[in-house]
């Protein structure tokens, strides 16, 4: 299946263009911008370090909106990059990876810290277990990320 995907006729117009390629490595960059932006201030608050007077509902439910603006973003160019290069991304090791560790990240963020949020009003030590738990997930994909990027 990875090899009929790579051989197809849009691997090939993506895999031939650098406008193409540039511009989806452009937009996944800002998608991901979005979600690790979105990911630090749900997280520094669920530490107690952020928007400590703020109630934790407000702040991750504004967050989680914009994440789900980058995730899109994310995906639907990383599906696009994943296309010419599926069967060489799929044997890496550190892109299994990062998409293990998003998708454990995007879990928490969507749906385990907003409902912390709504039954706890302060800073508990179970929010910040699930602020530091957070942190550690996104800075870990991101790291996967690069070393994808470089390993490749």
């Amino acid at each position: 299946m990875l090899e009929a995907l790579q051989s197809s006729a849009l691997a090939a117009a993506i895999g031939q263009s650098q406008v193409w390629l540039a511009s989806l490595s452009a937009l996944h960059l800002v998608g991901f911008t979005l979600v690790l932006g979105s990911a630090v201030v749900t997280n520094l608050r669920f530490l107690g370090a952020l928007f400590p007077e703020r109630p934790s509902t407000d702040v991750t439910a504004a967050s989680t909106r914009l994440l789900l603006v980058g995730l899109v973003l994310s995906a639907a160019s990383g599906a696009l990059m994943f296309v010419p290069r599926a069967e060489s991304a799929a044997a890496n090791s550190m892109f299994r990876l990062k998409l293990g560790l998003v998708l454990v990240a995007v879990v928490l963020q969507v749906v385990v810290q907003p409902r912390a949020a709504s039954t706890s009003p302060g800073t508990t030590g179970l929010m910040r277990a699930l602020g530091l738990s957070g942190a550690v997930l996104w800075l870990g994909a991101a790291l996967a990320a690069c070393a994808f990027i470089l390993l490749e």
